[in-house]
């Protein structure tokens, strides 16, 4: 009976080496397998507002500058601003020294030259006198009104009938003499026709017969002779040109008719004219002595009214031509003046006046000074820029293709770097290509108002409003592959040697972005953990060990 204690000390003893062992073998395993595992990152589901923004940052431009350059060489005796200032137009931006000594003598004979110019054009400017010219017209005029006075005296001893006859008589043979003048126009017209159509006949003969002629004077020999155009061809011009003869003889014919006959039209105005003129000589002839004293009356004031109209009319181009020398004067009287103060002024830029100054021509803030107080600037020399407001300032900054296509032209941004000052606006302007990365990336341009200056760093969101969401995750955490986007789980399972973290694919559908997060639909809630980064591939299924926090 001794040896059965011995015995069951023996089993118990090998029970527990034989557990020691296990134990130790199971902790070195579980320990080695956690290490060959692919390390993993998560982060936890959560719920919230998404923001589907685009954010940037960029360096605000102007659109606009204004070159301030020298407009002659000169000396810079002073500068008055300094790089970031702001200015307005008119202020003074630099003050002038003077300019070479042969440029002042050159200004200062020039300003002389054209000061006697002007003395000698003033001085052949004199004011017309007309008083003696409007003199001699007003006697003519009171000569005239006394000669009218006396026809209508002389006409009231004239018997009625025989003034009303020699009247009749004179307005016949006024209209006779116009129709003898109208007979003789349209005489020399017709005449002028026969000329014309001579001058045609002649031209035309002139050219057949060139043209015969030339067909003639080709030798048949000649290799550069052109085709013959055959006997029927030379017969045809024969006969045009006899024709052209022919009409040639009709129209000299026609021609010397017309010379040679009277004119039945001007033969019967001039018999009426005649006629006409013969009443009124015998009426004239039997004219009473109240008569004869009438007609010397009207002739007298036919005389009086040519002289007044003939000294009215010669005072008035008179005047006329005063007044247009006046004026041509009075031109070259001011454009000397203009010439005079351009002298006046140059000669003090070139001498360096207190008012020898360059201003500014637009408003705005100094973004650069090229130039110091003792150099001299040549001509066309760029002196300071300012930079203008007005034009408007640009920002730009590169973004993803895939971010560029939640954007539109005309997008409102907001400014999320900027707290102070008035507010600043930016609206998206361009969405073109990045020259940089072409492939990849859209540059966005944005329009920039308000309280901004070129070179300021500006951070810009840009894109739709914000929403509540219930499933939140990290944009590092969506995957894709041929059966669209998911993200990968961390599920715990319980072992007897402690938990173990699987990977689980879950299928999601992204519903809103902003930069770091999405708000999707899929099969997770809140707190539930899903990969972000992994040491290694790591696919559905598999056993990942989660990074040390």
């Amino acid at each position: 009976m001794d040896f059965k204690p011995k015995n069951r000390e023996w089993v118990k003893n090998a029970a527990i080496i034989f557990l020691a062992v296990l134990l130790v073998l199971t902790f070195f395993s579980n320990t080695w397998m956690n290490r060959s595992l692919p390390e993993v990152a998560t982060q936890y589901v959560t719920d919230g507002s998404i923001t589907a923004k685009v954010r940037g940052t960029g360096t605000v431009t102007a659109n606009g500058a204004h070159q301030v350059k020298a407009e002659q060489t000169r000396e810079i005796r002073a500068v008055m601003i300094k790089v970031g200032q702001e200015v307005k137009a008119g202020d003074v931006l630099f003050v002038l020294g003077e300019g070479d000594s042969a440029e002042i003598e050159a200004a200062q004979e020039a300003l002389r030259a054209l000061q006697v110019s002007y003395q000698r054009a003033a001085v052949g400017v004199s004011k017309p006198d007309y008083s003696a010219a409007e003199r001699k017209l007003k006697l003519a005029e009171i000569e005239m009104n006394d000669a009218a006075q006396a026809v209508e005296e002389a006409k009231k001893n004239i018997p009625s009938v025989n003034l009303e006859e020699i009247q009749a008589a004179e307005e016949a043979l006024a209209q006779a003499e116009a129709q003898l003048q109208a007979a003789i126009e349209n005489h020399d017209k017709a005449l002028q026709a026969a000329l014309d159509r001579v001058n045609a006949a002649q031209a035309e003969v002139d050219r057949l017969t060139e043209e015969l002629s030339a067909g003639q004077t080709v030798s048949p020999d000649d290799p550069d002779a052109p085709e013959d155009p055959g006997e029927g061809g030379a017969s045809s011009t024969e006969e045009e040109l006899q024709k052209a003869k022919q009409e040639l003889s009709d129209a000299k014919l026609a021609l010397e008719v017309l010379n040679n006959t009277t004119d039945p039209a001007v033969a019967a105005a001039t018999t009426l004219r005649d006629q006409c003129q013969a009443k009124l000589t015998a009426l004239s002839s039997v004219a009473t002595p109240e008569t004869e004293a009438y007609k010397a009356a009207l002739e007298a004031y036919r005389i009086a009214e040519d002289n007044y109209y003939t000294l009215k009319e010669a005072l008035e181009q008179q005047k006329a031509a005063d007044k247009k020398a006046q004026q041509l004067s009075n031109i070259d009287l001011a454009d000397l003046a203009a010439q005079i103060e351009r002298a006046r002024q140059k000669l003090a830029e070139l001498t360096g006046g207190e008012d020898n100054e360059i201003t500014a021509r637009v408003s705005g803030t100094v973004q650069s000074v090229d130039c110091t107080a003792g150099d001299t600037k040549l001509k066309d020399d760029v002196l300071c820029t300012i930079e203008v407001p007005d034009m408007g300032y640009t920002l730009s900054f590169s973004v993803t293709n895939e971010q560029a296509r939640r954007l539109r032209p005309g997008d409102t941004a907001t400014v999320s770097n900027y707290y102070w000052g008035s507010q600043i606006t930016a609206t998206l302007n361009t969405i073109q290509v990045d020259p940089k990365n072409p492939q990849n990336n859209k540059l966005l341009t944005f329009d920039v108002d308000g309280d901004v200056n070129t070179g300021a760093e500006l951070t810009l969101s840009v894109g739709q409003k914000s929403a509540n969401y219930d499933v939140i995750v990290p944009n590092s955490a969506i995957r894709s592959d041929s059966n669209g986007s998911f993200v990968l789980a961390i599920e715990a399972r319980n072992s007897p040697l402690g938990n173990r973290y699987v990977a689980r694919r879950v299928n999601v559908e992204v519903l809103a972005s902003d930069d770091m997060n999405s708000a999707v639909t899929a099969d997770l809630h809140y707190g539930d953990y899903v990969i972000t980064t992994s040491n290694a591939p790591v696919k559905n299924g598999d056993l990942v060990r989660l990074a040390d926090a």
